[in-house]
């Protein structure tokens, strides 16, 4: 792991032979790497990735879900939008299994180089997938996670990950009496309904229960019963 230096806008760069280089990978979109209260967090197009509201760094959050979620030993869970690895790595501490799915493989080139993300790729618990999750969980057989952790990029990013069919695949998947999270951040109004309650209607739709909206989180929690 290269040593990695931080200037005083919190972004990040490594020493090279050529000299100073910015993490961050441009392709069709820019990905780059900055920091918050210490930590490193992704951005891509200048975009954020992590929730840093209502909580002291990026870390915490991931923290926090796992935590309602209630994932404990045996479980296995799904992380759809696998980004850096911080929710992942916090739901293994307790999980016995954990599926990462991450559809850029400029976003796993960057949390290589990033020192919170190496229990990601070394923990024996997790297993990276890169692909789009749209199409991947197609392929997961009926009833196959305890807990599904749903953190995509905001909806003008990612519509299709916002659908009904997506969202009849999380059901299909998840098992009896196991729990959904489904971060949708901060979103707009739009003909005077919040987008939330929209997307709660097609949770319910899909098949999930007992929808429960964290203000904290800016997400709902469900079930499948």
């Amino acid at each position: 792991m290269d040593k990695l230096f931080i200037d005083e806008k919190g972004r990040i760069f490594k020493k090279t032979k050529k000299g100073m280089e910015k993490l961050s990978i441009f392709t069709d979109r820019y990905f780059s790497l900055r920091t918050f209260a210490g930590i490193p967090i992704l951005e891509i197009d200048g975009i954020r990735m992590h929730l840093i509201k209502n909580f002291s760094d990026p870390l915490e959050y991931s923290t926090e879900v796992c935590l309602k979620l209630k994932i404990r030993e045996g479980n296995s869970v799904l992380d759809t939008c696998g980004g850096l690895g911080y929710t992942a790595i916090e739901a293994s501490k307790k999980a016995t299994k954990v599926v990462s799915i991450e559809k850029n493989k400029e976003v796993i080139e960057l949390a290589k180089q990033n020192p919170y993300s190496n229990e990601y790729f070394n923990s024996k618990k997790i297993e990276i997938i890169n692909a789009d999750s749209f199409e991947k969980i197609k392929e997961f057989e009926n009833n196959s996670f305890d807990k599904i952790i749903h953190d995509p990029p905001r909806i003008s990013l990612a519509p299709y990950l916002y659908t009904l069919e997506f969202y009849r695949e999380l059901n299909r998947i998840l098992k009896p009496k196991g729990v959904l999270y489904h971060y949708i951040g901060f979103v707009g109004r739009g003909r005077g309904i919040k987008i939330e309650e929209r997307i709660k209607e097609k949770l319910m739709e899909a098949g999930f229960k007992k929808l429960r909206y964290d203000p904290k989180c800016y997400g709902w929690f469900g079930s499948k019963e």
